[in-house]
């Protein structure tokens, strides 16, 4: 539904948002139905608490599914958006993580909709309603009002679960692809500060320790074992180097000859013992993920020593792009997170005096799936973003400019918070209390 001239009209964008709103409402309005009956109803166990919880949840759902599809829309139109949108993102047991989120969307969709199987039940005739046998049939028919409310609460359902499904994919697949590109954008900052670091510390070598032994800067780099690693393989330097197979790859650092084709991949262990061996520097090759970012930028840097004007207006540079992702989709993670977390603790408390089935159960966990994947593309920024002052070498002429950037950290934030893997264990660390107080509660009760 995107305008890709100014004349044209949205008609496919006004279709998708009709059938959007229109299922939410449904829902929303049926599921109000609903709720009233159960709690006047006899047959059912519902009070006045059960059945305002349900249509603030609905109303979050509907809510969130609504504002993810105005998101959408609104990120992929942002030229800046497009241009740090790419097909990468981290992975997780070697699976795109993006290709996770949708899997586990999917299995939440499908599941709550398999859940509510029996809203689409004709009217039964054959038994008499009563407390205990009223999970089979039409709940409608348990609180004596039409059957085709429920059907249609749960056509508006499925419709809208579709929906739901396919917003919130393309909000978290901009999620998880832009702070990769912002986290690439950060290493990629954090070589140049790497050989601007070496270059110095050669000539502080050379001026104050002339009578101790050399020392290679590389010994103080550890390359992460992941995928980001393949585009840090060192690469040959005979044409610059004099046939010197070993040097030219400075720091780890994707350093390499203009002249020179790449090496064939090669493993991590080889790749760390070539970092330690490496002692010289030439150029830097852009890697891969972000070649075609920006057109201002060669795809290859010739490493030399920064001067603090440039250092930091490359810091300020990424400290807009990451304050940018950050204000965007802070609204959406936030309620993405609210959402869940209610889902949840809903869940358990209504486990406390029911017994959990199958579809419960998955319908407990497959949100919580999506925290840690989400609040992980956050945390990745964040974590590489605190490296930066670590990596400055320091000199006189750049105390100021430590003050700044202490002050104005690389930080993808929700409102202000910034969220790091500190947080998702935290979060991890309560989701096993909560299990482990509702194993103790029952073992209680059965004293």
């Amino acid at each position: 539904g995107i305008k890709l001239h100014e004349k044209d009209k949205p008609i496919i964008s006004a279709v998708l948002h009709i059938l959007t709103f229109g299922s939410a409402l449904g829902i929303f309005l049926t599921n109000a139905w609903v709720c009233g009956y159960n709690i006047s109803s006899q047959n059912t166990k519902i009070d006045i608490l059960d059945g305002t919880v349900s249509i603030m949840v609905m109303s979050f759902f509907c809510g969130l599914g609504v504002y993810s599809h105005r998101l959408a829309y609104r990120l992929f139109v942002h030229p800046k958006f497009l241009d740090m949108l790419r097909l990468h993102s981290k992975t997780i047991f070697k699976i795109n993580s993006a290709l996770v989120i949708f899997i586990v969307l999917l299995s939440f969709v499908l599941v709550l909709n398999m859940s509510t199987l029996n809203y689409v039940y004709s009217f039964d005739t054959t038994d008499n309603i009563t407390m205990e046998n009223n999970t089979d049939i039409n709940p409608c028919q348990v609180v004596d009002i039409s059957v085709q409310v429920c059907q249609v609460y749960w056509i508006c359902q499925m419709v809208f679960s579709v929906f739901f499904l396919v917003w919130n994919l393309l909000v978290a697949v901009v999620l998880v692809s832009v702070a990769r590109t912002q986290t690439i954008s950060i290493r990629r900052f954090l070589k140049e500060l790497e050989a601007d670091a070496k270059l110095l510390d050669n000539q502080f070598r050379a001026k104050f320790s002339r009578n101790e032994s050399s020392c290679n800067l590389n010994q103080y780099i550890w390359t992460d074992d992941d995928s980001i690693a393949d585009y840090f393989t060192a690469r040959d330097q005979t044409a610059v180097n004099g046939g010197d197979g070993n040097g030219g790859n400075g720091g780890g650092v994707g350093l390499q000859s203009a002249d020179q084709p790449p090496r064939q991949r090669s493993s991590f262990s080889d790749l760390q013992l070539r970092i330690g061996r490496s002692g010289s520097v030439s150029r830097f090759e852009q890697l891969v993920e972000n070649s075609g970012e920006g057109s201002s930028e060669d795809n290859t840097i010739e490493p030399h020593i920064m001067s603090v004007q440039e250092m930091m207006h490359k810091h300020w540079r990424i400290s807009m792009s990451v304050r940018l992702a950050s204000v965007a989709l802070q609204r959406w993670m936030s309620s993405i997170t609210l959402m869940i977390t209610a889902w949840t603790a809903i869940r358990m408390v209504y486990w406390l005096s029911h017994t959990p089935s199958l579809y419960g159960i998955f319908m407990f966990i497959l949100p919580l799936l999506l925290l840690p994947l989400l609040a992980s593309s956050y945390s990745e920024v964040n974590y590489e973003g605190a490296k930066i002052i670590q990596s400055i070498l320091p000199t006189n002429e750049r105390i100021e400019m430590f003050q700044y950037l202490y002050g104005q950290p690389i930080k993808m934030t929700v409102y202000g918070h910034a969220v790091t893997y500190g947080t998702i264990g935290t979060v991890v660390a309560g989701i096993l209390a909560a299990f482990a107080s509702k194993i103790f509660l029952q073992e209680i009760n059965m004293i």
